[in-house]
C-alpha cells in the first residue's frame, strides 16, 4: 500500500527534479561554462601569442567573479601552465570541466579549461527533496490510519486462520478439513488448501509405496558398488605386484603424478608418499634428465594415444644416479577424467650389455685385421716378382695415358685458341687488304679490285662474327647473373646455380672484408621467379652483415641454406655468426632509414628494400630471429611459383 502510494509520486516526482535539476545545470552551469571558454579562447589569442600574462590573468580574473566558477587554467603549445587561478573552497558537488583550444591561424597555440561547480543547485535540489519527502511522509500516515480497521477485519484475521490451518497440514495432521466463510480471494485460497490436503494425503500413500522400491534399489546399488570396490582392490594388487616401474599421471591436473608402484619405488628409491607431498605437488620428482623428452612423451601420447618404444634418461636416487629407461604409455579415458598410465622399464644395463657385444666384435674384428696383414706380409715376397713384371707393363700404361692427356690438354687449348686465332688471323688479313685498298687507291683504283676486296671483306666477317659468336656464348654464360641483377625477367631457375653465381659476382667485396661467404642449398630446386630481385635481396642481406654483424677484427661467416616446407614453398636462411640484434631494434629493422650505423656505412634503406622486393615481388614473407652475441637469421618463404603480378615500375625503370 506505501508503494501504491508512493511510488507514482516518487517516480513523477523524480522525473520533474532530475528534469528540474537538469535545466538549472544547464542554465547556471554548463552554458555559461561554454560561453566562458568560447570567450577565453578567443580573447587569449593576443595575450598569449605575445606571452603577455597581466592580460591573460584579467581575462581570467573577469571570469572567476562568477561564484561557481572552480578553476580556470591556461596552458601554452608545450602544454606548459601560462596563466592559472582556483578557489578550492568552490570545489564541492559536482565539478564539471570544458576545455577549447586557442586557435591563431588554423594553429592551436594554447588550451583553456574552465571547471565549474554544481554545488549551488545541489542543494536547492536537497531543499525540494525534503520537502517532498516530509508531505509524502504525512500523505503515507493519514492513508495508513484508515485503511488499517479494513485490513486488519478482511485480511489479517482469514490470514491467521489460514496459518493454523497450513500450520497442521505442515505437521501432517490431515485428518482436519479447512473451512472458509466467504468466496472471496481468501476462500478460495482456503479452498485450495483444501484441495492440497486431499492430494498430499494420496501422496503421502504413494510415498510409502515408492520408498519401499527405492530401498530395494538402493540395495542393489550397494551390492554393485561392494563388486566394484572388490575389483578396484585386484587392480591395485596387480598394479602393485607388477613387477616393471609404472605410474600413473592425471591429464586435468596437468599430467600430476597420482600413484606409482611398488616396482616404481625400488627402481627410483623414491616412496610414493614423497611423490605425492604437497612439496613437489605432484610433479614425479623431476626424475627427467631433459624435460624435452617428457614433453615429447606426453605430445606423442596426446597424437596417438600411446608411446612405444621412447628411449631417455632419468634420475633415480639421492645422488641423482642416471639410468636408460624404455617408455611406454597408454591414455586411458574414464569418463570425468583422463589417465596417462607410463611403464618405465630399466634398460641402461642392457644397452651396456649391446655395448660390451659391440666392443667385442670391435676387437675380433681389429684381430681378424692382425692376421690379414701379416697374410699380407707373407704375400709381399710371393707378388714381388709379380710387380716387376706389372712395372712394365704400368709403364706402357702410364706413357699411353700421358700421351692421352696430352692429346686431351692440346685439344682443349684448340678449341679455346681456334676462334680467338681465327678471329686475330681474319682480322690481320682484313687490315692488310684494307691496307693494300689503300694503296691502290692512290694509284688508281679498278672495279675488279674493289668488288675481290668487298667479297674478301665479306667472306672475312662471315668467318670473323662465327668465332667471335662461340667466344660470346662463354662471356654471355658469366654476364647472366648481371643481366638478373638490372631487370624484373620472369624465367625458371635452379635456386643453386643462381645463389652460386650472386655470390660468385660478390667476389671482389667479400675479398674486401676478408669475410666467407657459405652455400648449402640442395640442388634441384627449380624456381620459376626473379632471379634479379632475389640477387638484390642476396646481395642486401649479405653487405648488411658485413657493415653490422661483424666487428674490424673479426672474421665472420655469412651461411646460405634452403628447404622445401611445404608443395611450392621454399625456406630461404641467411645467417650470419655476428654480434646479433638488440630486442628493442627487432621490430624496426625494416623500417625505412632505421639504422644503427649512421654515418658509419649505414643508410637504413637496405633491409626496407629487401622487405619490398620479398613481399611485393617474390610473393614471399621475411622474418628474422636474433640473440645478442648469438647471430642473425633471415628466414625467407618463397612461393616457387611466383603469382603472375606486374612487376613494379620503379624495377622495370632500373
Amino acid at each position: 500500500m506505501a508503494l501504491g502510494i508512493l511510488l507514482p509520486v516518487l517516480l513523477l516526482g523524480r522525473f520533474l527534479l532530475v528534469d528540474r535539476y537538469e535545466r538549472e545545470v544547464n542554465l547556471r552551469v554548463r552554458v555559461p561554462m561554454s560561453q566562458y571558454t568560447d570567450m577565453l579562447s578567443r580573447a587569449l589569442v593576443v595575450p598569449l601569442w605575445n606571452v603577455d600574462k597581466e592580460v591573460a590573468s584579467r581575462f581570467v580574473q573577469a571570469v572567476m567573479r562568477n561564484p561557481e566558477v572552480v578553476r580556470v587554467t591556461v596552458e601554452d603549445e608545450s602544454r606548459n601552465r601560462f596563466v592559472h587561478s582556483e578557489v578550492l573552497d568552490r570545489r564541492s558537488g559536482t565539478v564539471l570541466k570544458d576545455e577549447r583550444p586557442i586557435i591563431l591561424e588554423n594553429r592551436a597555440i594554447g588550451l583553456v579549461t574552465v571547471e565549474l561547480s554544481t554545488e549551488r543547485v545541489d542543494q536547492e535540489l536537497r531543499t525540494d527533496l525534503l520537502k517532498l519527502g516530509a508531505a509524502l511522509l504525512g500523505q503515507v500516515g493519514i492513508s495508513f490510519l484508515l485503511i488499517l480497521l479494513l485490513f486488519e477485519r478482511r485480511i489479517m484475521r482469514p490470514v491467521l486462520a489460514l496459518r493454523r490451518a497450513t500450520e497442521r497440514l505442515a505437521n501432517g495432521e490431515l485428518r482436519e478439513p479447512v473451512a472458509w466463510e466467504r468466496e472471496d480471494e481468501i476462500g478460495k485460497l482456503a479452498q485450495s488448501l483444501e484441495l492440497m490436503r486431499q492430494e498430499l494425503a494420496r501422496l503421502i500413500a504413494d510415498r510409502d509405496v515408492k520408498n519401499a522400491e527405492l530401498q530395494q534399489e538402493l540395495n542393489d546399488r550397494l551390492r554393485a558398488e561392494q563388486a566394484l570396490r572388490s575389483t578396484e582392490a585386484k587392480f591395485t594388487a596387480i598394479f602393485q605386484a607388477s613387477p616393471v616401474a609404472m605410474k600413473v599421471l592425471r591429464k586435468e591436473q596437468g599430467y600430476a603424478v597420482v600413484d606409482v608402484n611398488e616396482a616404481w619405488e625400488r627402481q627410483f628409491t623414491a616412496t610414493r608418499a614423497q611423490v605425492l607431498s604437497p612439496e613437489h605437488r605432484g610433479r614425479g620428482l623431476a626424475l627427467w634428465q631433459d624435460p624435452a623428452d617428457q614433453q615429447a612423451v606426453l605430445d606423442i601420447i596426446e597424437h596417438n594415444g600411446e608411446v612405444r618404444g621412447y628411449e631417455a634418461w632419468l634420475h633415480c636416487g639421492q645422488h641423482k644416479r642416471a639410468i636408460l629407461c624404455d617408455i611406454s604409455g597408454q591414455l586411458v579415458d574414464l569418463g570425468r577424467e583422463t589417465l596417462i598410465i607410463l611403464v618405465l622399464e630399466d634398460i641402461t644395463q642392457k644397452r651396456h650389455n649391446e655395448q660390451e657385444v659391440l666392443k667385442l666384435n670391435t676387437r675380433l674384428e681389429q684381430r681378424v685385421q692382425e692376421r690379414t696383414q701379416a697374410l699380407e706380409t707373407a704375400n709381399k715376397d710371393l707378388t714381388a716378382a709379380l710387380e716387376n713384371l706389372q712395372l712394365a707393363q704400368s709403364e706402357l700404361i702410364r706413357t699411353e695415358k700421358m700421351a692421352a692427356l696430352g692429346s686431351l690438354v692440346a685439344g682443349i687449348a684448340h678449341e679455346l685458341n681456334t676462334p680467338i686465332g681465327n678471329a686475330v688471323m681474319i682480322a690481320s688479313t682484313l687490315q692488310h687488304h684494307g691496307k693494300e685498298l689503300a694503296e691502290g687507291a692512290e694509284k688508281g683504283l679498278r672495279r675488279s679490285v674493289l668488288d675481290n676486296f668487298i667479297s674478301n671483306t665479306r667472306t672475312g666477317t662471315d668467318i670473323l662474327m662465327k668465332n667471335l659468336s662461340r667466344a660470346s656464348e662463354l662471356v654471355a654464360s658469366f654476364k647472366q647473373v648481371a643481366v638478373d641483377q638490372t631487370s624484373v625477367n620472369r624465367r625458371m631457375f635452379a635456386l643453386d646455380e643462381t645463389v652460386a653465381e650472386i655470390v660468385l659476382t660478390m667476389g671482389p667485396t667479400i675479398r674486401r672484408y676478408g669475410h666467407q661467404v657459405l652455400c648449402q642449398i640442395p640442388p634441384k630446386i627449380i624456381m620459376d621467379s626473379y632471379p634479379g630481385p632475389l640477387g638484390q635481396v642476396l646481395s642486401n642481406l649479405i653487405n648488411n652483415a658485413f657493415i653490422h654483424a661483424f666487428d674490424a677484427k673479426f672474421k665472420g661467416t655469412v651461411t646460405i641454406s634452403a628447404r622445401v616446407t611445404t608443395p611450392n614453398v621454399v625456406e630461404l636462411e641467411v645467417r650470419d655468426n655476428g654480434r646479433g640484434i638488440a630486442a628493442e631494434h627487432l621490430e624496426r629493422i625494416f623500417d625505412p632509414f632505421f639504422t644503427t650505423k649512421l654515418g658509419q656505412g649505414g643508410s637504413g634503406l637496405g633491409l626496407n628494400i629487401v622487405y619490398n622486393l620479398v613481399t611485393d615481388v617474390l610473393g614471399g614473407s621475411i622474418t628474422v630471429k636474433s640473440q645478442p652475441g648469438e647471430g642473425c637469421s633471415f628466414y625467407l618463404k618463397l612461393p616457387q611459383v611466383v603469382p603472375v603480378q606486374a612487376a613494379p615500375a620503379e624495377l622495370e625503370q632500373a
